[in-house]
């Protein structure tokens, strides 16, 4: 039923996007809710971790300039089957509980929704666009803004990316980077552990550094940073050693995320993280050490000068702010060159909740916000 939002919300929660699934049959689906609205729609064919994947670009208003991109992600995190957000949606009272409801299929709900009331009435055309794989990388918008013509003009239009917000414009967060650090020993017989060259021992100089170096960036940061925590930071998420008891450990591995400022230096960053492998390989004879670095998503920063800024903060009543998590909007202001702003429906302190859920009012008021914004810029 066109205009139920939290039907449609529902229906899309209902297709699991988790990772390790294709995104198609969503991408069909929107597609189709698309077509019947007489959208023109694009599909960009991807794939992530061996599996198919799917971006969709629907663009209504012909192909002149649009004045509008409303952008989101349609995959999710995992779920657990005896939890309360599944991918079988339950209302309880205003409330709509699922995987997605809040992260954010709600928003793409809302979007849609806010094409579906106006798009008869366009000056400017209006885009919509979805991506996949942004839980594990934001893989399908790096897809994507390496085909801009997929998106058609988007000479002076404002994106707006619709992750939870609160409905808050958020014009600001860290960038996103990892690194695989792996250590080679010698292995032995445990009852000498002196005769081999044991790679844990190193591992415990290489993650006492890098707590160190971590520590020292907080005691570095500018009192006015506001970013919480106020520095970049490092995390050491993922961490193995040795392959049986009686085994003197012969490699060692610990997987670190690491988030820089808007504006940090991040290749300093990268030579400081570096060092403490080398440093923590170096006093321990016979171990070596090898980084492997991860894709780096750039760190965001919307001047708040911009159109589309000033009027999200006189729409919403809400002062721009800045938030700790990552979302794709960097590459969509940097690489396409729009003014981007992230504001969407629903609190991240819901996101990725065994009870994830988002309010019906919350999606009711995403969705007219965003119809109020294709009126403003597309009108």
């Amino acid at each position: 039923m066109r205009g139920d939002i939290v039907r449609l919300t529902e229906r899309l929660v209902e297709v699991d996007t988790a990772p390790g699934l294709s995104t198609n049959p969503l991408v069909a689906l929107l597609a189709e809710e698309a077509r019947a609205l007489g959208a023109h729609v694009a599909v960009q064919p991807g794939s992530h971790a061996g599996v198919p994947q799917q971006n969709l670009i629907v663009r209504f208003g012909g192909e002149q300039p649009a004045g509008l991109v409303l952008a989101g992600h349609i995959d999710t995190v995992p779920w657990q089957s005896d939890a309360r957000a599944t991918v079988t949606p339950e209302r309880d009272g205003s409330t709509l509980y699922g995987r997605g409801t809040c992260d954010m299929k709600g928003a793409v709900a809302a979007q849609l929704e806010a094409a579906a009331a106006q798009f008869d009435r366009l000056a400017r055309p209006l885009v919509l666009c979805w991506t996949y794989a942004e839980e594990v990388g934001c893989h399908g918008a790096a897809a994507l803004v390496d085909q801009p013509d997929l998106l058609g003009d988007l000479t002076d239009a404002g994106c707006i990316v619709g992750e939870p917000t609160g409905l808050v414009p958020i014009t600001g967060h860290k960038g996103y980077g990892g690194v695989v650090m792996d250590l080679k020993g010698e292995p032995a017989h445990s009852s000498d552990p002196w005769a081999g060259a044991d790679a844990s021992v190193a591992l415990a100089a290489v993650l006492r550094n890098l707590h160190e170096l971590r520590n020292q960036l907080l005691q570095g940061a500018d009192p006015d940073c506001e970013h919480e925590p106020p520095c970049s930071t490092l995390n050491t998420g993922e961490i193995q050693a040795g392959s049986a008891r009686n085994i003197v450990p012969a490699s060692a591995r610990v997987v670190v995320e690491f988030r820089p400022l808007p504006g940090a230096d991040v290749e300093a960053l990268k030579t400081r993280i570096g060092s403490c492998l080398q440093l923590g390989c170096s006093g321990v004879p016979g171990v070596s050490g090898s980084l492997d670095w991860q894709e780096l998503r750039p760190a965001f920063e919307q001047p708040r000068d911009s159109t589309l800024v000033r009027w999200l903060c006189e729409r919403t009543g809400e002062a721009p702010g800045v938030v700790p998590f990552y979302t794709e909007a960097e590459l969509y202001r940097d690489q396409l060159g729009i003014a981007t702003v992230v504001c969407g429906p629903g609190s991240i302190a819901q996101a990725h909740r065994v009870d994830e859920s988002i309010a019906f009012e919350q999606l009711a008021a995403g969705q007219k916000l965003y119809e109020d914004a294709i009126a403003a810029f597309c009108g």
